[in-house]
């Protein structure tokens, strides 16, 4: 039979076409189906599709998409509009294979579980259901014991399309849907040494579903609304690999080799082309800083793509913690593959690449190569809602390049290990983890998740001589037992600065740099630069640009530049002489790298003080956790051992020995523990979401003591929504303020006086409103809510207009040197104002 057209599932305003329930539900089904195809699931796909919208076949539901599409007048249209979002369309679907499929086995019974829980949150805010939630109930069984009256499930199995009846029909009967379970339900058994990486590759695997139906829904229905977006897309267009990673080829045939530190730099670069084919799908690439990582590590991922079916690549993904060297790499790849083979994806864009293109593929990261963040990446398996979840689906079959790993936040190191454990071993994925300072994370707790590296996982055979042959810097310990004034500090600042032409100083708080600023700027004959992220990155780019002229061998002038550690990840500088107030091993290794970096001289000198002006708030716990590590365990004991360091405290043994004690220290941090929980009566608990999500341990034992029987016969017990509403890869949520930024060009506070006027001028059209906003992005500095209370209270900041929670700063709380001037303002951890 054919489909019944009368059910409307989408109504195109543009030109009154409607998309039958039935069009979106086989065409849902296609594209779910391929994209669970390649972890072995595309039956569990296309059964999804086939059901998500089982409910629009209601009476209630069909009269309420005519009314709000304004098909039955404007005054239906209204009294719609107050309805969104109510009318329940997506419960009857997992109520029906609920009912259906067998509840005789386990396996069975996780099969209608994963079902059931993604249909039923396939348009929720707070995500998937929780099976258990820390009240000790099921929100998962409560949704499935809606009254008919509700969701209308017989009315629909009335009405529903044959066409479609008969396949789920057959396809719940199938044997086929049950082997493929029960195929990936043997390798997840298989890890039954320690249950909470099992249960959380139960989690992952049930929210990788979610994805494949989250991103195959939208798609129709976007694509449907809005036709010429369709034409971005590249879902089922075959990768041109080889003629990309040509292009890179002959790209590099450019780059001169007259110098020891290029010829290094090829080295690495050769050996990462030759282990494009290796089976191991989870490396390390650890390689000095100013070693060629970024594009040594596309050349790997490039042939690996181009070279072999066995690891077949939809796309490459570069993971990296800061938006200002996400854009510096993608610059660079994308002058060499072209723009239509990048994708740019962070909250930070520049107008210029905030096209429609951009945002229609950022959606789903639907693009041969894509730059993103740490923060998108993590939440795309662990954040609330549905909008990052839709992209989780397309960390498979890829090859993700994690640049800069060791800045993962701590508190996310099991979910992470366990995450790309799941995405390596049934997402037919490769991992590459790069760094100069490789974090442990084959020595964390394994019963909680550790990742399986080897000597075997290592892309560079000897990366012990490696380090000496790139040795560029020696780490002077200069730390005191009194500590350094600041004053101090700055005399010893202004003798290097004489003696070495260029000087950079990287403190770790903005208030230190701020005050060492003060002090020098008075003091120097030369010009002093400060850096920091209470400048808008407008700002920091115009200050980046005039140290690197300075620093030009060609015009070599003099310099110091105070900074935070914003200058420490992938900023390319090349200073004579490095300060650095004392911090974890791996942040002086950073600040070292912007030291002699591409060997010019013979060696640049890395001083290590211990500033004692610099007082570090109750948010910077870490960082003294990782001073004092430095200070009394590896300075001294490379005293007493020098050899056990390879003489070198920027040696591979070294980095070892530091994450040796520092991940020890900060074991109990691994888990991710939080506040998590609310309801009614209100309930917070102190729970980790690594439990939360496997054995949900805080969950089971509220509900044994009320006896919960149905929670506790669930075979899988996660609190999906609980976790995820938990998760915030930032702990506080910044307010992004507008500052009058004017100098060399720019225009801040023109933006704002546009922005404010866009408000009541009724010729600006809400796209270039839009516009307006994305060009302010370069003139917001972030704060947290402390901050901006602050800054409120000193009477220092305004609405562009009133009520849309948009503020910018007075002109005069705004400085040339140093960005907001308040010395209130909080410090940050490192990923705060940067993702």
């Amino acid at each position: 039979s054919h489909p019944d057209d009368s059910f409307i599932a989408h109504y195109r305003k543009s030109n009154g076409v409607a998309q039958s329930v039935a069009q979106h539900l086989l065409e849902t089904a296609a594209l779910a189906e391929l994209f669970a195809s390649v972890i072995g699931l595309p039956l569990c796909g296309r059964l999804l599709g086939l059901v998500h919208d089982f409910g629009k076949y209601s009476d209630k539901f069909q009269q309420y998409i005519q009314d709000i599409c304004g098909l039955n007048g404007a005054e239906k249209q209204t009294e719609a509009k107050k309805k969104q979002g109510t009318i329940d369309h997506a419960t009857s679907g997992a109520q029906l294979l609920w009912s259906q499929i067998p509840h005789s086995t386990q396996g069975s019974q996780i099969l209608a579980q994963i079902l059931s829980v993604v249909i039923m949150s396939h348009h929720s805010r707070s995500g998937m259901k929780d099976f258990v939630d820390l009240h000790g109930r099921s929100p998962f069984l409560d949704r499935l014991s809606w009254s008919d009256e509700k969701t209308h499930l017989t009315e629909c199995r009335h009405k529903a399309d044959l066409t479609i009846q008969e396949e789920i029909k057959q396809l719940l009967g199938s044997q086929g849907i049950i082997d493929e379970l029960k195929s990936i339900l043997r390798e997840i058994s298989a890890n039954t040494e320690y249950p909470i990486p099992r249960n959380l590759e139960f989690a992952l695997l049930t929210r990788f579903l979610f994805s494949c139906l989250l991103d195959a829904d939208r798609i129709s229905t976007i694509d449907f609304e809005n036709p010429k977006e369709s034409s971005f897309r590249t879902i089922r267009r075959t990768r041109n690999w080889t003629a990309l990673r040509d292009k890179l080829e002959e790209s590099l045939l450019s780059f001169n080799n007259e110098t020891e530190i290029n010829r290094i730099r090829n080295q690495i670069s050769d050996e990462c082309r030759n282990a494009s084919t290796r089976p191991e799908n989870l490396l390390t690439l650890q390689v000095p800083t100013g070693g060629g990582k970024t594009l040594a590590s596309l050349r790997f991922a490039l042939h690996r793509a181009a070279s072999s079916e066995a690891h077949k690549v939809d796309r490459i993904i570069y993971i990296l913690p800061y938006t200002s060297i996400l854009d510096q790499n993608a610059d660079e790849v994308r002058k060499i593959l072209g723009d239509e083979a990048v994708l740019e994806h962070h909250s930070n864009l520049s107008e210029e690449k905030d096209t429609p293109r951009n945002r229609v593929l950022s959606e789903n990261w639907d693009a041969p190569v894509v730059f993103t963040t740490t923060v998108q990446f993590l939440n795309s398996l662990f954040a609330a809602g549905t909008k990052s979840a839709r992209r989780m689906h397309q960390l498979t079959n890829a090859v993700l390049i994690f640049d800069e790993v060791q800045s993962l936040p701590i508190k996310t190191i099991h979910l992470f290990n366990n995450a790309l454990q799941f995405l390596t071993k049934h997402g037919k994925t490769t991992a590459v983890l790069c760094t100069a300072t490789m974090p442990l994370l084959q020595g964390v707790n394994a019963q909680r998740g550790a990742l399986p590296l080897s000597e075997q996982s290592c892309i560079l055979k000897d990366t012990a001589s490696l380090f000496k042959k790139l040795k560029r810097t020696e780490v002077i310990d200069s730390c005191r037992t009194q500590g350094w004034t600041n004053q101090e500090a700055s005399d010893l600042a202004l003798d290097l600065q004489a003696k070495h032409q260029s000087l950079l100083i990287v403190c770790n708080t903005k208030k230190c740099a701020h005050d060492l600023f003060d002090i020098l700027k008075i003091q120097s004959n030369v010009p002093v630069i400060h850096l920091s992220t209470n400048m808008c990155p407008a700002h920091r780019k115009i200050r980046i640009a005039q140290i690197r002229t300075k620093l030009n061998p060609t015009i070599n002038e003099p310099v110091i530049c105070i900074s935070t550690q914003l200058i420490e990840a992938g900023v390319d500088l090349d200073f004579g002489c490095v300060i650095r107030s004392l911090a974890g091993l791996d942040s002086i290794i950073q600040a070292a790298g912007r030291c002699n970096r591409h060997g010019k001289r013979k060696i640049g000198d890395v001083y290590v003080l211990n500033l004692k002006d610099e007082k570090l708030y109750s948010a910077l716990k870490e960082i003294e956790e990782a001073q004092q590590i430095t200070k009394n365990r590896i300075f001294q004991e490379f005293k007493k051992r020098p050899e056990a360091f390879d003489h070198d405290l920027l040696s591979e043994n070294a980095i070892i020995q530091y994450y040796e004690y520092y991940f020890y220290q900060r074991a109990e941090k691994m888990t991710y523990p939080c506040q998590a929980g609310k309801g009614h009566p209100p309930l917070a608990k102190s729970c980790h979401i690594l439990s939360l999500l496997s054995c949900n341990k805080e969950s089971l034992n509220e509900a044994k003591r009320i006896k919960d029987k149905g929670a506790l016969e669930l075979p899988l017990k996660q609190a999906h929504s609980t976790a995820s509403q938990a998760f915030h890869v930032i702990d506080a949520p910044t307010q992004g303020i507008i500052v009058p930024y004017d100098d060399e060009g720019h225009r801040g506070s023109e933006i704002i006086g546009q922005l404010a006027a866009s408000y009541t001028d009724d010729e600006i059209s809400l796209a270039d409103q839009v516009r307006l906003h994305k060009q302010a992005q370069q003139y917001t500095v972030n704060a947290f809510p402390h901050v901006v209370q602050k800054l409120n209270d000193e009477g220092a900041l305004l609405e562009v207009q009133k009520g849309e929670g948009i503020y910018y700063l007075k002109d005069e709380y705004y400085d040339n040197d140093l960005g907001i001037t308040l010395e209130a303002l909080s410090e940050q951890n490192y990923l705060g104002a940067h993702t």
